[in-house]
C-alpha cells in the first residue's frame, strides 16, 4: 500500500492482508500516512519459503520452454510505468508466456507470476490471457482466490476481455493447473475489494486489535502484535482458548489473564 496524493496505490497483498486481518490493513494504512515505520524482520523461515516458491516458479517457466512455448519475462519486482508498457506490448505480441507481467488500473497494481496466452478471442487479436499463480500451499486459500481474482480484472482492462479462468500450479502437479472460473468468484472478489476501499475512504479509523489467525506466521508485524498482546495480558495467551470464549469472558468482566486467575468458582 502506498499513498498518492488522497489516494492508496493497492495490491494483490493489500486486499489478502484485508480479507486475513483488519488490524493489519490498519497498521498498512499508518505505514503509507507516514504515521508509523514498517518493521524490518529477518524470518529464515520466511526466507526459505520465499527462496523455494522462487525455485517452483523458474521449474515451471523451464518446463514451458521445454515444450517449445516462447517465454519473454518483464524485469524488476516494482510495478513502474516501463513495467506495465512492457508488459502491454507482449500481450499485444501475442507472446506465449509472459513472466512477471506488471499491470495497473484505478489505483490497483499487480506483478503477475505468469501470463499465459490461450486462443480466444479479445481486443488484442485472435489470443487473450490468463493469469496462473505459481504456489507452494498444499490447499488453495481464499487469499489466493482473491488474488488470481485481481489479477484477471487487470488483465481485462488491457485486453477487454474478462478471462475465463485463472489457475494455481503447485510443485508435485508434474505442472498441471489447477483451474478457477474467474466469474465463480467475482462477486465476492468484489465485496472484499469494495469493502477494503471503503475502509481506506473512512476520516475516522475504525479501532482494530491484533487478534491472532493463520496469517501471523507470515506477517512482518507480528513480533510487534504480539508484543502488545503481551503488553495487554490478553486473553488470546491461555492455550487453547477460542474467540468464543474471549468474548464471553470479557463481557463477564474479565478480560485478561490476570482477572481470569482470580476468577471465582464455580461460575454462576
Amino acid at each position: 500500500m502506498r499513498k498518492a496524493d488522497d489516494t492508496y496505490e493497492l495490491a494483490a497483498s493489500d486486499l489478502v492482508g484485508y480479507l486475513n486481518c483488519r488490524h493489519l490493513s490498519a497498521l498498512e494504512r499508518a505505514v503509507a500516512d507516514g504515521a508509523l515505520k514498517k518493521p524490518y524482520t529477518s524470518d529464515p523461515l520466511l526466507k526459505t519459503l520465499w527462496a523455494r516458491g522462487l525455485l517452483h516458479e523458474q521449474n515451471y517457466v523451464e518446463h514451458q520452454r521445454k515444450i517449445g512455448l516462447e517465454v519473454v519475462g518483464i524485469e524488476g519486482v516494482e510495478v513502474t510505468s516501463t513495467a506495465v508498457a512492457e508488459t502491454v506490448a507482449a500481450m499485444e505480441k501475442g507472446v506465449q508466456i509472459i513472466v512477471q507481467g506488471a499491470l495497473a488500473h484505478g489505483g490497483w497494481v499487480g506483478r503477475v507470476d505468469i501470463l499465459r496466452r490461450v486462443e480466444l478471442p479479445s481486443a488484442l487479436g485472435d489470443w487473450s490471457y490468463e493469469a496462473v499463480d505459481t504456489k507452494l500451499a498444499r490447499e488453495t486459500k481464499a487469499g489466493a482466490v482473491l488474488q488470481l481474482c485481481l489479477y484477471s480484472d487487470l488483465i481485462k482492462e488491457v485486453q477487454d476481455f474478462a478471462p475465463e479462468h485463472m489457475s494455481i500450479v503447485v510443485p508435485w502437479s508434474n505442472f498441471v493447473l489447477q483451474r478457477y472460473r474467474f466469474a465463480d468468484y467475482a462477486a465476492y472478489f468484489r465485496r472484499v475489494k469494495r469493502e477494503l476501499i471503503q475502509s481506506l475512504s473512512r476520516a475516522d479509523r475504525e479501532p482494530t486489535y491484533p487478534d491472532p489467525n493463520e496469517h501471523c506466521e507470515i506477517c512482518n508485524w507480528r513480533a510487534a502484535c504480539e508484543r502488545r498482546r503481551r503488553e495487554d495480558d490478553h486473553l488470546c495467551l491461555v492455550a487453547g482458548i477460542s474467540k468464543q470464549q474471549i468474548n464471553e469472558l470479557t463481557d463477564r468482566g474479565l478480560p485478561t489473564m490476570k482477572t481470569l486467575a482470580a476468577m471465582p468458582l464455580p461460575l454462576d
